[in-house]
């Protein structure tokens, strides 16, 4: 049964997670536990089909020390729920993401926010939470590392940016790298230089377009109004973690490096370095704060930013293929 915006907020949290299992390096697992030490109860899995559901259910119940349901799919669990997390391979998003909107729940989606293929499909429901004043939020959470860089370099605060570096170590290979990782470099370019609707991608180039390519260096230009952010996305194929990874910004560069259970610091290129907290808890637990409040702002607002960043990621990928 489809909920109106302005439900008052349970005392805790159901969520339910499309995708929970560990298959393909998927993050439900890690999305389950952070929800779970926020406050909030994983009440729901749904698979792609009701053996894999089963499957993620009995091992999210070792994982979390209770019972969870397993259903039958996406929209039997975004009915049963508060929250649904869309944590399956990005094929199945669209899937997921029609379910919560139907169901008139929240969603978190694992990034990208949809296939660059279903973009047209991924912008309409992305218009349908903005008009339910229903909160939307993409996994992406570099961002949120930014304390430490400011941290690291003081002077950068309240300063123009001009480019924007980032190198990471996806799975895949070829395209497949791209696809996984630009989300985040778009992120960290908005969260650093909020971007309008007339942002626009220029001159996109990549070092190395083969489709077992397993380094390639994806350079654009990002346009809005009279700025401009020269943007470099670094990739080197990293099969297995831990995975390096570090950012710039105009010049000032910080290399992430990862200790005992996932945690972070952030070192710069003369050896000083800043703690990060977890990423993932801090946006589980700044999305999970607002959402008793509903301020139609906040959904507005995320809305707005998961639209214009799906519109560049798509600009980017677009380009790349063009024959």
């Amino acid at each position: 049964m489809e909920r109106p915006s302005s439900t008052p907020a349970p005392a805790t949290w159901r969520i339910g997670i499309v995708g929970a299992g560990r298959s393909r390096q998927g993050l439900g697992p890690f999305l389950a536990s952070a929800f779970e030490r926020a406050g909030a109860r994983v009440a729901g899995v749904a698979g792609r089909d009701a053996a894999s559901a089963a499957r993620a259910a009995h091992e999210l119940a070792g994982r979390l020390g209770h019972a969870v349901p397993a259903f039958a799919g996406a929209h039997e669990l975004a009915a049963a729920v508060d929250l649904l997390v869309v944590a399956a391979p990005v094929p199945a998003h669209l899937a997921g993401l029609q379910a919560a909107l139907a169901a008139g729940v929240p969603c978190l989606c694992e990034k990208p926010l949809v296939d660059w293929r279903d973009a047209t499909a991924g912008q309409r429901l992305v218009a349908g939470f903005r008009e339910r004043g229903l909160l939307l939020v993409e996994n992406c959470q570099w961002p949120f590392v930014l304390p430490a860089f400011f941290a690291l370099y003081p002077e950068r605060i309240g300063q123009t940016v001009h480019t924007v570096g980032m190198g990471l170590s996806p799975a895949g290979t070829g395209l497949g790298m791209v696809e996984d990782s630009l989300s985040h470099v778009l992120s960290l370019v908005q969260a650093l230089a909020p971007l309008s609707t007339a942002a626009r991608v220029e001159a996109v180039t990549q070092s190395a377009p083969g489709p077992l390519a397993e380094h390639n260096v994806v350079c654009f230009r990002i346009v809005d109004g009279t700025a401009t952010i020269v943007v470099e996305l670094h990739l080197r194929r990293c099969p297995e973690p831990p995975r390096p990874a570090w950012f710039a910004v105009d010049g000032c560069r910080v290399d992430r490096r990862l200790g005992p259970d996932y945690t972070q610091d952030f070192v710069t290129p003369d050896g000083r370095s800043a703690f990060a907290e977890d990423p993932l808890s801090r946006l589980v637990y700044g999305l999970l704060e607002p959402l008793p409040e509903n301020r139609r702002e906040r959904t507005d607002a995320s809305a707005d930013a998961i639209s214009v960043r799906l519109g560049l990621f798509v600009a980017v990928l677009d380009a790349l293929t063009a024959v």
